[in-house]
């Protein structure tokens, strides 16, 4: 199963730009939220739809609104060890297009896309 690297994931005083820009790059369409850097351990998520919404609606700048305001728990994650068809399923079963990836303790790894799964 392949993970897109620990840089998609952002800090909750990031900012939406930031997080979209993460989220441009990895090509996934969300970006985990982690504590800090050296316990990255999860705390939410972010989505494109929650970028594109809360600007939207607030009239701000994306460079001006702090991930913390915008996130929202992580409901469902892939693990590390996951097989490509428990991922496919986690995605399928939460309606996700990407999910956080988390090691046994709990510490992000990455994140998975179906985009990055390939068809079902």
């Amino acid at each position: 199963m392949e993970v897109v690297a620990s840089e998609s994931c952002c800090s909750p005083q990031d900012t939406a730009q930031a997080a979209a820009q993460k989220m441009q790059q990895t090509g996934c369409g969300c970006a985990p939220v982690v504590e800090d850097e050296p316990s990255r351990r999860l705390v939410g998520v972010v989505t494109e739809r929650d970028v594109c919404h809360q600007v939207a609606t607030v009239d701000q700048r994306p460079s001006e609104i702090l991930v913390e305001k915008i996130m929202r728990p992580a409901t469902a994650c892939c693990g590390v060890d996951d097989t490509v068809e428990e991922a496919k399923w986690k995605l399928d079963t939460h309606q996700a297009t990407s999910l956080p990836v988390v090691d046994e303790a709990g510490c992000c790894c990455g994140t998975i896309s179906s985009h990055h799964l390939g068809p079902a």
